[in-house]
């Protein structure tokens, strides 16, 4: 029987955020991250469970796979597996899988290894709308100029042993240029200081994400804790010279990092407001030396289009002002701009620069999961604890009903059709409030989402009605650029405003998402507000749900007070509210034995596929 499509797998594999992409004709079939299938943030390890999830949904097998990509910022990925097999890096459970897989160690000529600024432009520019641009990638650490094998890549006289921090390229069609590339000294000091002290304007974000959460990975609570710092307090943090970056030493100044012990409150910590001034600092100059990046990209290529990816791109404060301020016509933001983003990169480096294929598609959403069936969604629960009601189309609408429970105050959790890709709820795993309510925003971090009081909340709203509500005409579909609220609409939707003035707002067309599209009419008509709070169906320390399952667990073990599973409306009934205490307290041990208990195959807990 002759093939009938050909397929390109990419995978960002072994370090954090493992995920896979499937192209299917140079088109994203599906892409998932391996954190929503094993319920662990930022997963990483084995890429198997990521690899089985893009086959079976497609309904083929690896051998129908006719090249397989991948990266790892650490080292290249064949000889990081290599290591594996003596330094012992890896949980006996994956290695059992890595045992049975063609993919660790491969023989075959069909499975590469691509550098990591690379595989971010390539998930940048190839799914963009443009024919002809620029890309701007700027992340934490990308690969050692050492292991950078493509040619071009403006390696020569560098250091083997520095690593790629920030990349600029030019590109028409399906070629790419590579016009300037930053790098991170190596760095003295113990393997754990490494990433710590570079140079870099992401690494030195990541610097203060660790000293003010204990965690690397926070930058976005960064960003959300900014506002509330004062002005200059610290000396500057990041500077250009010359348009050399100039990242000043730290010393003695910097001696209130948070340690956590279990028994103090981050909240409660004397350090506050020196937390807060640094969060600003950094926040500030990271924004300046964005903005002058841009702008000499800009002159220096007379581009008109510019494409963003790297971690640094999930700064949507920066992304604002690079949107208003640097000068270009259009800016597209890859959602998945951090390195869950890369396997979307490697599949698209494979289909145009090893493949030779031009470009055809363009990423208009994110929504890159399976879709669920019906049955599926009627098969979850307990319904014990649950009642439900299914909307059938015959009069009664369920956007109509959940509109009319959402202006009364309540909060929802809306699962819909394919899961989204990347960091951001778009409008299908979402928890969903009214934002005309000044204490939805303290109902939501404490009651549902279980995280600090500063953090803000996003809006969405309906395309043709954003530039009434927000400053600016710019479509904002992947909630990556902050806006100002217009003074008339602050006091309207308080729990989307934050401290500064601002929201992260996210833009819907029908066309793309028309259940959501329909929510937001069905508001506006109750309360003449076209707009929701929308935020990641999830709590604070775990992943976005992935199957029905997984959001009626969220839904039983939180504050939420309605679930839409599709067309079914789901509420906690007598019995759940007198037994609550107790099912607190059980999947808060479930949760504290998950990492110890084998997970099965993401087939095995009954999802069907539509």
């Amino acid at each position: 029987m002759p093939k009938i499509h050909t397929y390109i797998l990419g995978i960002n594999a072994y370090d954090h955020d493992v995920s896979a992409c499937l192209l299917r004709d140079g088109a994203i079939a599906y892409a998932i991250e391996k954190e929503r299938i094993t319920r662990q943030k930022h997963a990483g390890g084995f890429f198997q469970e990521v690899v089985d999830y893009c086959l079976k949904a497609e309904g083929i097998i690896l051998d129908d796979v006719d090249l397989v990509v991948r990266n790892c910022y650490v080292l290249p990925v064949e000889e990081l597996e290599l290591r594996m097999i003596y330094q012992g890096d890896m949980l006996p459970r994956e290695r059992e899988q890595t045992a049975k897989s063609p993919l660790y160690l491969p023989k075959s000529n069909k499975v590469m290894t691509v550098s990591h600024h690379l595989a971010h432009a390539y998930c940048a520019f190839a799914v963009s709308p443009f024919e002809e641009g620029v890309v701007m990638v700027v992340d934490g650490v990308g690969s050692y100029a050492s292991d950078i094998k493509e040619l071009g890549q403006l390696t020569e006289a560098v250091n083997p042993l520095a690593r790629e921090s920030e990349s600029y390229y030019r590109f028409k069609g399906s070629e790419l240029e590579p016009l300037k590339k930053v790098w991170l000294r190596p760095c003295r000091g113990l393997l754990s200081d490494e990433f710590f002290n570079m140079d870099g304007l992401g690494a030195l974000y990541s610097r203060v994400s660790s000293y003010i959460f204990a965690d690397w990975n926070k930058c976005g609570e960064v960003m959300g804790l900014a506002p509330y710092g004062r002005s200059n307090s610290f000396r500057k943090l990041l500077t250009l010279e010359n348009g050399e970056l100039c990242v000043p030493a730290w010393d003695a100044e910097f001696n209130q990092p948070w340690m956590p012990d279990g028994l103090k409150k981050w909240e409660a910590s004397p350090a506050m407001r020196h937390w807060e001034d640094l969060a600003w600092q950094v926040q500030h100059d990271a924004e300046e030396v964005l903005l002058a990046r841009a702008r000499w990209l800009r002159e220096t290529t007379g581009a008109k289009n510019l494409c963003l990816a790297g971690g640094v791109a999930l700064n949507c404060v920066a992304n604002g002002r690079i949107v208003r301020e640097a000068g270009f016509d259009n800016v597209w933001i890859q959602p998945a701009a951090g390195d869950n983003g890369i396997a979307i990169g490697c599949a698209y480096y494979g289909h145009l620069a090893v493949q030779k294929k031009a470009r055809s598609f363009v990423m208009k959403q994110a929504t890159l999961g399976i879709e669920y069936s019906d049955d599926a969604v009627r098969r979850v629960g307990n319904p014990l604890l649950v009642t439900r009601k299914t909307f059938n189309g015959n009069g009664e609408n369920i956007c109509r009903e959940t509109a009319k429970l959402l202006s009364e105050g309540n909060v929802f959790g809306w699962f819909q059709g394919r899961s989204e890709f990347g960091p951001r709820a778009l409008g299908n795993r979402s928890i969903l409030g009214d934002p005309r309510r000044p204490e939805m925003k303290d109902i939501l971090n404490k009651r549902v989402k279980f995280r600090q009081a500063f953090r803000p909340f996003a809006p969405i709203v309906p395309y043709e009605r954003a530039k009434d509500i927000f400053i600016g005409e710019d479509e904002s579909p992947f909630m990556l650029r902050a806006k100002m609220v217009r003074p008339e609409w602050k006091e309207r939707i308080p729990a989307i405003v934050h401290v500064d003035g601002t929201a992260r707002v996210q833009t819907v067309r029908r066309e793309h998402n028309e259940r959501m599209y329909d929510l937001l009419i069905e508001f506006e008509r109750l309360t003449g507000v076209p707009v929701l709070v929308n935020t990641s169906f999830n709590i604070k320390g775990e992943p976005i749900v992935e199957t029905p399952q997984d959001a009626m667990n969220c839904f039983i073990y939180t504050g939420i007070d309605y679930l839409v599973l599709h067309d079914t409306l789901v509420a906690k009934n007598a019995l759940y509210k007198l037994l609550a205490p107790f099912i607190k307290v059980y999947y808060e041990s479930r949760a504290q034995t998950r990492d110890e208990k084998p997970i099965e195959a993401v087939w095995a807990r009954g999802w069907t596929v539509v």
